[in-house]
C-alpha cells in the first residue's frame, strides 16, 4: 500500500495497533543509494537493521514507524567510508528518534508554549515528548539572517529584576524584534551597530549607556528620546517637588457627602467591596444612611406621628425607633475602645507635616506606648487618606466622619501629566484645589503642560522651544526642576529629535510585554540563549 504521507519510494508492508499506538512497517524500494561522502551509487547491500522513529499522530493514535534500513557497501576505493546507511533528507535524519515533520511540529509547540506547557499539550495530542527535548528543539532551530533596520528601537528588559538586564532591539518599520543583547552596556550596543551598518534613526530611552553606545556605534544616526520615558521623567520631577508639600495635598469633600436627609435616601451598594477604598466608602455610606433615617424619624416625630407609623415609613422596627429617639441631634453608637485612639491626634498632626511614612508613624507611636499591630496604624492612615475618620475613633472622640481627603504626591503628579480631557470632573476639581493651595502650583503646572504639548502635537522645530523651557525651569530655583532641566540639556539633540520626528519607541514597550509573557511561560528561569530563540522565532 502506497501512501502520500511518506516519501514516494517508501512502501508500507504491515500495520498493527499496540497500546493505542499505530505501528507501521515501512521499507524503501529503491534498488540503490548514494554514498553521502563520495555521492557514488551502490546496490550492494551489506546488512539491514530496523529504526523506530515516531511520526505525527494519525487520527487519535500516535504513530511509530518500523523503518527497515539497508546498509550498502561503497564501491569507491578512495572513499573513506566502507559502508553507509541509506538516508531520507527532509524526512528522517540519521540517528533521529522522530521524523522531521514531527520535530518541526513539536518545535513550533515549544516556541509557542515553552517546555513544560508544550510537554503537557503534546501528551494530549498523542505526540508525547519530554520538556527537555522540546527545549533542545528550540535551541537547535536555525535563526534567519535579519535585515538591518533603518529605524531601530532600543529598550532594556529584566532578565532578573534589579539584578541582570538585557537589551531589546526592534525594527520599528516592520514591527519585528531584530535581536536581543545580553546586557545594557553601551559598548555592547555599539558593537552590534558596527556589525550592522545602515541604521539611520535610533529611538531609545534616556539611559546614558544607550546614548553613548548609539553615538559610538552609529555616529551618523539620529537619536530620538522615547516620549514615554520623557513623560515619566517629568512626572518623577513633579512628584519629588510635591513630596515636601504634603500638607497642601488635600481636596474638599464631594458635595454628595453629608447631604443626608436633604433628599431621598440612597440605596446601599450590594456589591461586595474588593479594595480598601471601597470598604471605607461602604462603611461611611452605611453610617450616613443610618443617620439620614434617624433624622427622618425625628422629623416625623415632630409632626406628631406615632412610633408605629414612623417605623413603617422609615423601614425599621418599632423598638429601633424608640431607641433612636432617645438621642438628641446625632445618632451615636457605643463602639468598643480602639488602641489607636490615644495616638489619633498625634498621627493626624504628623500627617500634616511634609515628610512621613507609615513605618515612621508606627515606630513613633510604639515609642509612646502603642502596643497594637502595624496593620492598625496602616488601616487608620488609609482611612485618613480617603478623607474619613474610622467609626470607632470618630465616636470616641466626638469627631465627624467626613474629613478632607489626603492626596499622595504620586497621584497628584499623575494628574499633572494626564490629558485634561481624560480627567474626570472630580479629578479636575481636586487638581485645581491643589494648584491653588501649593505655592507656585500654577507656574509648575504650566511648565509641565508645555513639555507635554511638544510631545503630543504634530512634529515641529524643537531647538528654540526646548532652549526656552530649560531657561524657565532653571529660573524657578526649584532643585527638582533644575535637575530635570540639566538632564534635558545633556540629552538636547535626542529630545529635539523627539519633538521634530514622528517616530516613537512605543511599540518597543509592547515587545517588552511580550518578552515578559514568554519569560513567565518558562517560570522566569530561561537562560539568555533560550529566551533569545523564543523571542526571535515565536
Amino acid at each position: 500500500m502506497d501512501l502520500p504521507l511518506f516519501p514516494e519510494t517508501w512502501q508500507v508492508l504491515d500495520s498493527q495497533v499496540e497500546d493505542a499506538r499505530l505501528i507501521l512497517l515501512v521499507q524503501d524500494q529503491r534498488p540503490a543509494a548514494a554514498c553521502p561522502s563520495c555521492q557514488q551509487y551502490s546496490s550492494h547491500v551489506h546488512s539491514r537493521y530496523v529504526r523506530h522513529p515516531h511520526d505525527t499522530a494519525l487520527g487519535q493514535r500516535g504513530v511509530t514507524l518500523l523503518v527497515q534500513t539497508r546498509r550498502f557497501r561503497c564501491r569507491n576505493p578512495s572513499c573513506p567510508h566502507t559502508t553507509f546507511a541509506e538516508t531520507w533528507p527532509g524526512w528522517l535524519e540519521p540517528r533521529a528518534q522522530r521524523t522531521c515533520r514531527l520535530a518541526q511540529q513539536q518545535g513550533r509547540v515549544a516556541l509557542s508554549l515553552g517546555g513544560e506547557a508544550g510537554h503537557r499539550l503534546l501528551a494530549h495530542l498523542d505526540e508525547p515528548t519530554s520538556a527537555d527535548t522540546l527545549l533542545r528543539l528550540v535551541r537547535r532551530a536555525p535563526l534567519l539572517p535579519a535585515e538591518t533596520p533603518t529605524v531601530l528601537g532600543v529598550d532594556d528588559f529584566a532578565l532578573r529584576r534589579r539584578k541582570t538586564y538585557g537589551t531589546l532591539l526592534i525594527d520599528l518599520e516592520r514591527h519585528q524584534v531584530v535581536d536581543l543583547l545580553p546586557d545594557r552596556q553601551g559598548d555592547t550596543l555599539a558593537t552590534w551597530l558596527r556589525a550592522h551598518p545602515g541604521v539611520k534613526i535610533i529611538c531609545r530611552d534616556r539611559a546614558g549607556e544607550y546614548a553613548r553606545g548609539a553615538a559610538s556605534g552609529a555616529p551618523e544616526a539620529q537619536q530620538i528620546a522615547d516620549r514615554f520615558h520623557l513623560i515619566g521623567n517629568v512626572r518623577d520631577a513633579v512628584e519629588a517637588w510635591l513630596r515636601p508639600q504634603r500638607v497642601h495635598l488635600t481636596s474638599p469633600l464631594d458635595p454628595a457627602q453629608g447631604e443626608g436627609a436633604s433628599g431621598p435616601l440612597q440605596r446601599l451598594p450590594t456589591k461586595r467591596p474588593s479594595t480598601n477604598r471601597e470598604r471605607v466608602e461602604l462603611t461611611v455610606t452605611k453610617r450616613q444612611h443610618r443617620q439620614a433615617r434617624y433624622e427622618q424619624a425625628v422629623t416625623l416625630r415632630d409632626r406628631g406621628q406615632s412610633y408605629k407609623a414612623i417605623a413603617r415609613q422609615v423601614g425599621v422596627a418599632r423598638s429601633t425607633v424608640t431607641e433612636w429617639l432617645q438621642y438628641e441631634g446625632k445618632l451615636t453608637r457605643k463602639t468598643p475602645p480602639s488602641s489607636i485612639t490615644p495616638y489619633a491626634a498625634y498621627i493626624r498632626g504628623r500627617m500634616a507635616e511634609p515628610e512621613w511614612t507609615v513605618t515612621q508613624l508606627f515606630h513613633e507611636v510604639v515609642e509612646q506606648g502603642y502596643r497594637g499591630a502595624f496593620s492598625g496604624i496602616s488601616s487608620y492612615v488609609a482611612w485618613l487618606r480617603e478623607g474619613h475618620e474610622p467609626p470607632s475613633i470618630a465616636d470616641q472622640q466626638g469627631l465627624g466622619l467626613p474629613r478632607e481627603k489626603r492626596l499622595g504626591p504620586a497621584q497628584v503628579a499623575w494628574w499633572f501629566t494626564r490629558r485634561p480631557d481624560q480627567r474626570s470632573e472630580t479629578e479636575t476639581h481636586r487638581l485645581q484645589t491643589v494648584l491653588d493651595r501649593v505655592p507656585r502650583g500654577q507656574e509648575i503646572y504650566q511648565l509641565v503642560q508645555d513639555v507635554l504639548g511638544w510631545l503630543r502635537e504634530a512634529p515641529r522645530s524643537g531647538a528654540a522651544l526646548l532652549t526656552s523651557w530649560i531657561e524657565k525651569a532653571q529660573a524657578t530655583g526649584l532643585p527638582d526642576l533644575q535637575r530635570l532641566a540639566r538632564s534635558f540639556q545633556n540629552d538636547f539633540s535626542a529630545i529635539c529629535g523627539t519633538i521634530e520626528s514622528p517616530w516613537t519607541n512605543g511599540q518597543t514597550e509592547g515587545q517588552v510585554n511580550r518578552l515578559k509573557l514568554i519569560k513567565r511561560q518558562m517560570f522566569g528561569r530561561a537562560k539568555f540563549d533560550l529566551l533569545r530563540q523564543r523571542v526571535l522565532l515565536a
